[in-house]
């Protein structure tokens, strides 16, 4: 009995003191116990667990870019960070409960208050700032780091807070604030080594008061930030110097990363033996397969010797690298290159871009080294397709893409006229060949070109089977997590993607992998349809003989322009390598092909000047150069050549010339406009007798048509005039001009309209203005439906911000979901760009149409329903 009284006297005892040690104004021991506990553990511990969980679930499922340089530290972008809002915005809520709560004393007036008897508040404001860090809210985050730097002056959350200022500065652009962070804190590291722990200041018992250390848990933090901030400086010794700092205080884990960063920047700066040493030592340290497996690539790439070889090809036979075969290809013939086995280098590489099926970044790579390989050996026209291949893969963020963009554009008309001129030489040859011949090589080629369509058939089997090798190998390396499919969206995602590479886009429908189905055809030729059992209608054979007999020229008159285009596409090869390659050898093959055709005309004429200024530069009295001179001066005496060759300054004399005559033309042209047509009339008359190949006879020609026109009242008499000038000088502006005046004479002027551009938009531009957000609905939708909808997205992502949802009946049976309100446009496009992000609650909402607009502008849109012009007015503002 005694004992069941002493339990409820110690139970009552518990009771009140919780109930008296709930005030935030008394400090004593049991307040400042159960304060700090709740403080500890509904707050920060629990926010923390929060931001952790988060943050590691973004880094294990974010796919690392090895081509480039790692992150340090790895933070979402500002889609990524979508996701994480809730998880985020429920920690802060936590601790700002707690601060509101549990501060002692009361925190309702901050700048009124002189000391904390809480010692877990600051952990919370720490904790605050680092999830706003992570929401991207960055002077968010600095109005809490610079709370604990105001009030927390002898507390370690000083430096925590510091650690996080720098990294906050460093994701604003400020670096040198972060800078000046940083050293903070390795002042106060020194001074705490050197023994420097007082302040200065006196307690109450007269005690000198020490400074706060610095938490050794941040070290490593601090290290990472350092190199973080030099790279952004573009200072690569420095953040190597601080990584390898950062070795000695970092976990186990983190090692394996640290080291690959660290041998990146050595690779970057040509540092090979110290690089391939790291990459070594992240295969100490326990990392992602990843990770290892692109340390051992790079480490090959670094310096290959038979040891490196040999694990490389074991690592080919090893089942589960089969996603990564174009790499290990790639680093082979890296290694090959290293050896100068050029040609054991290309087989290599064309293995690498075969097996890139779903890594388009080395599939590009790949296509660029073949290119620069052929390149180097001037083969330009294999150069070409493999670049031209590689822009056929690769996107805008891919390193030297405009490079390589600029290399297969500069290359295409060559390979375009080289192309065109070995096919019209080869129908020419077949053409020229007896009919029984003829017949007899065509059957030839359609065998070599079906055997070539079975390897390729072959070889996209390969290829299908090595995409299906990858998906097996991708599913057995995901990352852990919730294990069951429908649950892991991420596995979803991955699954819908490896079903469109492998089976193209289905329908939801039974039987969907048979291809022996009933398809309805709709045949343009028949107005009635049909149903057709069968994959595919059976398709006209193109492979016969007769079919590619069309394409030979075996007309007198289609042998004679593919002769014409062949010579042309000879004479701008030859043009290219010449002027844009730098190649004259392979020029003067080129022009010695249109010389020994013997077709006089321009790309004859052409051809022989550019063979002859090709001698000439090495020897300008060869026999060779004049042979090209005399027959140039001989077969086209009158030709701009010719002249060229006898007198050197023929066109610096034809260039003062033409100034002559622009200045005689422009005193006909004042007369003109004064109305003098007479005059006009008989000077140009002249002119065009003295001077009938002057260059501006298209302008003599016009404008005396043109004054004509102004003293003849019959304007059909100018139509012969205007057709000479239109077929002697055709192409020309001054042709173009005589068409219209022809055209003009024979069918008259079109109507003339009036255009209004009076008419404005009803609505206003007032971006600073509060601005609201609508949602259009669709005429078969439930208002109140969406409305839940919207409501459930704000709490998700929205939960800081007091938006108020409403309803609206816009025009006959169709609504509007309105969402108030927002400080200017920025808030509410901002608002805009999430909700389409979001896969969650308002998932059929996304297709809707969605406004930002201000009041005054809401309320023109529902007096005039003008839903269309408001729409054209927010693509422009918007």
């Amino acid at each position: 009995m005694i004992l069941k009284r002493l339990q409820y006297l110690f139970f009552l005892i518990l009771l009140v003191g919780a109930v008296f040690s709930c005030s935030t104004e008394k400090n004593t021991v049991v307040n400042r116990f159960y304060h700090g506990m709740t403080a500890h553990y509904n707050g920060y511990f629990n926010a923390n667990e929060l931001i952790r969980q988060s943050v590691e679930g973004f880094r294990s499922s974010r796919v690392e870019d090895f081509y480039t340089l790692l992150p340090i530290e790895p933070v979402p972008n500002e889609d990524e960070v979508i996701g994480m809002y809730p998880a985020i915005d429920t920690a802060i809520s936590k601790c700002a409960k707690v601060i509101q709560r549990h501060s002692m004393p009361s925190n309702d007036v901050p700048a009124l208050k002189k000391e904390e008897h809480n010692s877990w508040i600051d952990e919370n404001w720490t904790t605050i700032g680092i999830a706003n860090y992570y929401r991207r809210d960055y002077y968010g985050a600095l109005k809490a780091f610079n709370y604990i730097k105001k009030f927390y002056v002898n507390d370690p959350s000083l430096h925590t807070g510091e650690l996080w200022t720098a990294k906050t500065n460093i994701a604003l652009g400020k670096y040198t604030d972060a800078g000046f962070n940083l050293t903070n804190l390795d002042q106060a590291i020194a001074d705490e080594k050197s023994g420097k722990t007082g302040t200065g200041q006196l307690d109450k018992r007269g005690k000198e008061i020490e400074k706060a250390k610095v938490p050794k848990q941040l070290y490593f933090q601090l290290e990472q930030t350092k190199a973080q901030l030099a790279l952004l400086n573009n200072e690569p010794d420095s953040a190597i110097i601080a990584l390898e700092s950062a070795l000695d205080y970092a976990k186990k884990q983190e090692k394996a990363r640290v080291h690959f960063i660290i041998a990146q920047l050595y690779e970057k700066q040509g540092n090979r033996s110290a690089a391939k040493e790291n990459y070594a030592a992240v295969l100490k340290h326990n990392a992602p397969y990843a990770m290892h497996f692109n340390a051992r690539l790079k480490r090959a790439f670094m310096g290959g010797d038979e040891r490196v070889k040999k694990e490389l090809y074991k690592m080919l036979r090893d089942q589960k690298n089969a996603q990564f075969k174009d790499q290990i290809y790639y680093a082979l013939a890296d290694i090959a290159l290293q050896e100068q086995a050029r040609d054991e280098a290309k087989r290599l590489l064309t293995k690498s871009a075969f097996y890139s099926v779903s890594n388009n970044r080395q599939k590009g790579m790949a296509y660029e080294r073949l290119g620069n390989l052929s390149f180097e050996e001037r083969n330009y026209i294999f150069a070409q397709k493999y670049f031209d291949s590689c822009v056929a893969v690769i996107d805008d963020r891919y390193p030297n893409v405009d490079g390589v963009r600029t290399k297969a554009e500069k290359l295409a008309d060559l390979v375009a006229a080289v192309e065109l001129a070995a096919y019209e030489d080869s129908v020419q040859r077949i053409a020229r060949m007896s009919e029984v011949d003829r017949i007899q090589f065509i059957e030839d080629v359609i065998e070599q070109i079906k055997e070539a369509e079975l390897i390729r058939k072959q070889q996209e089997a390969q290829r299908l089977l090595a995409l299906q090798q990858q998906q097996r190998a991708s599913i057995q390396e995901s990352p852990s997590g919730n294990k069951w499919y429908f649950n892991n969206a991420k596995t979803r995602t991955a699954g819908y993607d490896e079903f469109r590479k492998l089976w193209g886009t289905r329908e939801n429908e039974d039987n969907w992998r048979r291809s022996d189905k009933t398809v309805l055809i709709t045949d343009a030729t028949d107005e009635t349809d049909s149903l057709i059992t069968g994959s595919k209608p059976e398709k006209e054979d193109t492979l016969t003989v007769e079919r590619l007999l069309r394409n030979i020229p075996l007309s007198d008159s289609a042998y004679k322009i593919s002769a014409e285009r062949m010579l042309f596409a000879l004479l701008q090869s030859g043009l290219i390598y010449k002027d844009q390659l730098g190649e004259p050898e392979m020029a003067k093959e080129q022009f010695l092909k249109v010389r020994n055709r013997k077709q006089i005309g321009d790309v004859d004429l052409t051809a022989a000047y550019n063979l002859f200024r090709l001698y000439e530069g090495l020897d300008s009295k060869s026999d060779l150069t004049l042979s090209e001179k005399n027959y140039i001066l001989n077969t086209y005496p009158a030709s701009d050549y010719a002249n060229f060759i006898k007198d050197p300054d023929f066109f610096i004399k034809r260039k003062e010339q033409e100034v002559v005559s622009q200045q005689g033309y422009l005193k006909i042209l004042e007369k003109y406009r004064i109305g003098h047509y007479y005059d006009v009339i008989s000077e140009l008359t002249k002119l065009m007798q003295l001077n009938p190949t002057d260059l501006l006879m298209p302008n003599y020609m016009l404008l005396k048509i043109m004054a004509t026109g102004h003293v003849n009242q019959n304007k059909t008499l100018l139509l012969p005039e205007l057709n000479q000038l239109i077929e002697k000088y055709p192409n020309t502006e001054e042709a173009l001009r005589a068409a219209d005046m022809v055209s003009i004479i024979n069918n008259g002027y079109s109507k003339n309209e009036t255009l209004d551009f009076t008419k404005k938009t009803p609505y206003f531009e007032n971006l600073t203005a509060k601005h609201w957000v609508i949602i259009i609905l669709n005429k078969a939708d439930q208002a109140a439906s969406a409305k839940v909808k919207v409501s459930d997205f704000h709490r998700e992502f929205f939960s800081k911000q007091a938006l108020k949802v409403s309803t609206k009946v816009f025009g006959e049976d169709q609504d509007m979901i309105l969402i108030q309100d927002f400080e200017q446009d920025d808030a509410a496009k901002e608002y805009i760009r999430i909700f389409k992000l979001s896969k969650k609650h308002v998932n059929n909402l996304k297709g809707y149409r969605i406004f930002a607009i201000t009041q005054e502008n809401l309320k023109t849109l529902f007096e005039t329903r003008l839903l269309q012009e408001y729409e054209l007015f927010h693509d422009e503002f918007y």
